[in-house]
């Protein structure tokens, strides 16, 4: 999911600055909420089948089943908190900020605007979506991995957008 937002001459001073910000996320099509009643109903059922075969003297389903739903417990918990993830371009007059973390940015990287250049290379197969990068002298760093072919041509439209609203931005500045 790309969102986009552009700031008003008339935010904070922090703000001031930046002319606008693209936000990334990926698709969370089950949330947090849905997914714990998912696996209570699986763990529901799994436990209730272990502990049916376990009155019938079949003890060793029960841990199996416990493993199982251990390890379908840490799956799940691992692939909510990548969903979780998100990307945030901040454009300025003279620089481009990315932060990539949960709740709080984990990795921030400011560049200079003039010397970053987004990159977008066509797909190797007409199935896969096209790859889409900030390119930052010798530093390169892909931007919306998880986003599908329409997600990505959306995002490409809004960095073209935002690019063009910081070069007018700088040339009404000079």
């Amino acid at each position: 999911m790309v969102s986009t937002k552009y700031f008003e001459h008339t935010q904070s001073a922090q703000q001031s600055d930046y002319i606008g910000q693209i936000v990334i996320r990926p698709n969370n099509s089950m949330g947090w909420q849905t997914t714990r009643y998912f696996l209570a109903s699986l763990m529901i059922i799994s436990l209730t089948m272990a502990i049916a075969f376990l009155l019938q003297g079949y003890w060793m389903i029960l841990p199996f089943t416990v493993l199982e739903m251990t390890f379908l417990l840490a799956c799940f918990y691992y692939l909510i908190r990548r969903n979780q993830t998100q990307e945030v371009l901040s454009f300025a007059a003279d620089q481009v900020v990315m932060e990539i973390g949960r709740n709080a940015p984990e990795v921030r990287h400011e560049w200079q605007r003039f010397f970053t250049k987004v990159l977008v290379e066509a797909p190797r197969h007409p199935w896969y979506p096209c790859r889409v990068a900030l390119r930052h002298r010798d530093e390169e760093y892909e931007i919306g991995k998880y986003l599908n072919s329409e997600e990505k041509q959306t995002l490409i439209t809004e960095l073209k957008r935002m690019v063009a609203a910081a070069d007018e931005k700088q040339y009404q500045s000079s």
